[in-house]
């Protein structure tokens, strides 16, 4: 997790600094999006989530304070999912410093809790979609008075929206895929359930949100040394998106997309192609929004990832 910009937590191993409870388990099943592992919520199980102790560098007081974090929803219900949130649930009033959750309407929120114990929320206009990765983020630009939201890791927010709270700091745990309680009885509640990764809480904008995607298993000739299909970015998109492969050898290479129904659309690349790494675009201006598969497939190395057109 990055706190401030500096990461203070081995996220793809256990020397973490939080405790994982219930059944929440790090895990490695593909598909992965940063790293060897993510923290796993199981559907099936309650009150599975990652706590963190309380530190300075997790409390904003009359600041900004940004968040972001890759997620993979299993499924979203008809109420509210916590994802990150900075605070108690059970003591009357509530604490909460900041928090942020999808909405029952499957969009984006920001929350904080002021000194009355009423929750003040701002949404963003785009919705979450469930069985994919997704970058979300949030900032709270305090001094402005505005909040932006971000469905993909680019400089550009989705959305400005105005909002003027106090930030209060609280001496209670962060809690990773929950709405944190300190009840032994019941220690959650509007548990998030899916895949988290990569989260990091910051004042400063830049600390949140990463450059794109870039080659990875590079040797010093500059080739890769692994096949590698990245998720497309942005996604969701519309009605243009980057797919990025590549090659550790020559080889005759077929990238292709399939619509929901398995039937081909598009076939963005076929034939011979060197090894290396390969950026390429495609624009959807002349399909239907839903989801589509796109598929790298060699000799030696097939892989299929989902994205996702909205319009």
């Amino acid at each position: 997790m990055e706190n401030n910009g500096t990461d203070t937590a081995e996220w793809d191993g256990l020397a973490d600094s939080g405790q994982l409870q219930g059944a929440a388990v790090f895990g490695s099943d593909s598909p992965l999006q940063e790293g060897a592992s993510y923290l796993s919520l199981d559907i099936a199980a309650e009150h599975d989530f990652l706590l963190i102790p309380d530190s300075d560098d997790l409390d904003f007081a009359n600041e900004s304070v940004g968040i972001s974090v890759w997620i993979y929803p299993f499924v979203l219900k008809n109420d509210v999912h916590y994802l990150i949130n900075k605070g108690d649930q059970f003591p009357v009033p509530k604490t909460t410093n900041y928090a942020l959750r999808i909405s029952s309407g499957q969009e984006l929120e920001f929350l904080i809790r002021d000194a009355n114990d009423r929750a003040h929320t701002v949404a963003s206009s785009f919705k979450i979609a469930a069985n994919q990765w997704t970058f979300i983020a949030a900032f709270y630009d305090f001094a402005a008075g505005k909040v932006y939201f971000w469905n993909a890791p680019v400089p550009q927010a989705v959305d400005t929206l105005d909002f003027n709270q106090p930030i209060l700091a609280n001496d209670d745990p962060l809690a990773i895929g929950s709405w944190f309680r300190s009840d032994p009885q019941s220690p959650s509640i509007k548990d998030f359930e899916g895949r988290i990764d990569d989260v990091r809480i910051s004042g400063r904008l830049e600390d949140i949100l990463p450059s794109p995607p870039s080659a990875v298993d590079v040797n010093p000739d500059g080739i890769p040394q692994n096949f590698v299909l990245q998720q497309n970015f942005p996604n969701p998109f519309n009605p243009t998106t980057e797919i990025v492969f590549e090659l550790p050898n020559a080889e005759r290479v077929s990238l292709r997309i399939f619509n929901s129904a398995g039937q081909l659309v598009s076939a963005l690349v076929d034939g011979y192609q060197t090894a290396g790494r390969y950026v390429v675009q495609f624009e959807a201006s002349h399909l239907s929004s839903g989801l589509y598969f796109y598929q790298l497939k060699t000799a030696r190395f097939s892989q299929t990832r989902k994205m996702l057109l909205i319009r």
